[in-house]
């Protein structure tokens, strides 16, 4: 009886109590510390759009400001939640303890569908930097070389090839994938800090600040195009959070690695697109995979071919980093009841949560054959709406519920409050500036998690409404029981 009142107690609350079965303790610091930098940001890669939005003065001082008001925030919050549920499971755990189970599925199916759009990025941007290898030598218009983006098998057969591999990473084990992150982030960096020892001499500041009216010319910056493209880029560090089960010593690892993520993010951000503007005044050029052209220009083809080769292995590391904290999104909720428990089952000896990585990855092989464009603005709004509950998660804890266990505290006032929260400026702002196209297909993703929480709560008063009926009838029976037999 004392257990019973205990759990029923635990759901009140929103505490599921401890997980029956769950992925073990193997990530360590380096590991997580390289799986959090793919989760955030996966090198400069992809962040080439953004340049295009307008004046390059502006375009730096967004990625130098702003993440101040983006990613801070955003991190300490990710460090401090995690750190206090110290399972796997993320946002939708947090949910849970701060506003109880409808929230918690709601969040979690929001955070997993825009997990699941982003997932469909990577195979997408892995053929087209495969392609870029293949400039400037005899196989550049080649369907198998740099004419691949013209061939729909092709690029479809190399896609899915990298989705088996991550796949079976994957399966093998969360330790495995942060060792591979290790390795894979050393090679993408590396063409990047060569490109930057070899340029950064020629940069010639004040140039580069007049070029499009500079500072003058505010009103010619595609803020949405820039906007989307910061946070897209920057954005990420609630995803470690899904792995705060299987995180060695979380209370050290947790805060130092999301700082360390921050300083390596905007470093290899801001070096780069200098060096970038210097070689390439006119803005108007610069799209996805500006970067292996720039280099062919300050290194030769040598340095373009090896910017390219850390392209796909940015998108390598970017898709197998993902597929691993989607599935333990996917995990987490089956495992508290929120979904089928067949997406918790646990692969023998290895211990990983297959069945959840398995449907992830079936449903990213239906996902890219989306334009990029639409997928990449689609998982921002979508994750935009993630971040805003995120954050008003931390301020209901942090004001109602300030006698939580907290192993760290990212803020110890109330008067930092204000600050915590800006990242809602950020979507907000996603979201009223996104195309008429995106807001309402936002919309409908919105409808249909409603639809499944309303569901859920529909089916949970109907199974309460028959068990009190049930209740009823025994009792009606023992006590009509009672009075049959009742000497008196």
């Amino acid at each position: 009886m004392t257990v019973e009142i205990e759990n029923e107690h635990s759901k009140l609350v929103g505490e599921s109590g401890p997980q029956s079965n769950h992925p073990p303790r193997t990530i360590g610091f380096i590991s997580f510390l390289s799986i959090g930098y793919f989760l955030v940001s996966g090198g400069p890669f992809g962040i080439e759009g953004s340049v295009s939005a307008g004046s390059y003065a502006y375009v730096l001082l967004t990625y130098i400001i702003l993440p101040i008001f983006w990613c801070i925030p955003h991190g300490l919050i990710t460090a401090e939640l995690s750190l206090m549920v110290n399972k796997d499971g993320g946002c939708s755990v947090w949910g849970e303890k701060a506003f109880g189970e409808y929230v918690s599925l709601s969040l979690g199916l929001f955070s997993w569908f825009a997990a699941i759009v982003d997932l469909s990025l990577y195979p997408v941007l892995f053929v087209q930097y495969f392609s870029n290898c293949f400039n400037g030598t005899p196989y550049e218009n080649d369907l198998w070389g740099g004419g691949m983006e013209t061939c729909t098998h092709c690029r479809l057969l190399i896609a899915f090839a990298v989705i088996v591999l991550i796949v079976l990473m994957n399966c093998w084990g969360a330790e495995q994938v942060g060792i591979f992150s290790t390795i894979l982030s050393v090679i993408l960096l590396t063409p990047f800090i060569i490109m930057v020892a070899m340029g950064i001499g020629h940069v010639q500041l004040g140039e580069i600040l007049r070029i499009d009216g500079g500072l003058s010319n505010f009103k010619g910056v595609q803020w949405g195009v820039l906007l989307t493209n910061l946070v897209w880029s920057t954005s990420g560090f609630d995803a470690t959070g899904q792995l705060a089960g299987e995180v060695k010593n979380p209370r050290r690892n947790y805060p130092i690695g999301i700082i360390g993520v921050m300083i390596i993010t905007i470093t290899s951000y801001v070096l780069p697109l200098l060096v970038g503007m210097q070689y390439d005044r006119d803005y108007a050029n610069w799209q996805d995979g500006q970067f292996s052209i720039i280099a062919l220009k300050v290194g030769g083809q040598w340095l373009g071919i090896l910017l390219s080769i850390g392209g796909m292995v940015s998108s390598v590391g970017l898709f197998q980093c993902n597929l691993c904290t989607s599935a333990r999104n996917l995990y987490s909720l089956s495992d508290r009841g929120y979904l089928p428990k067949v997406f918790s089952k646990l692969l023998p000896r290895r211990e990983t949560p297959f069945v959840a990585i398995l449907t992830n990855a079936a449903i990213v092989c239906i996902l890219i054959l989306m334009p990029f464009q639409a997928i990449m603005s689609l998982d921002m709004s979508i994750y935009s709406i993630v971040v805003t509950i995120e954050v008003i998660i931390y301020i209901k804890l942090f004001i109602w519920n300030p006698d939580y266990n907290r192993p760290y505290k990212a803020i110890t006032t109330r008067w930092l409050l204000p600050y915590m929260a800006s990242p809602m400026v950020f979507t907000i702002l996603i979201l009223v500036l996104s195309p008429f196209s995106i807001q309402w297909k936002t919309l409908v993703a919105v409808a249909i998690n409603l639809a499944i929480v309303a569901t859920r709560y529909f089916h949970n008063r109907y199974k309460q409404k028959n068990q009190m009926k049930s209740n009823n009838i025994l009792d009606y029976e023992e006590e009509s029981l009672i009075k049959k037999y009742s000497i008196n």
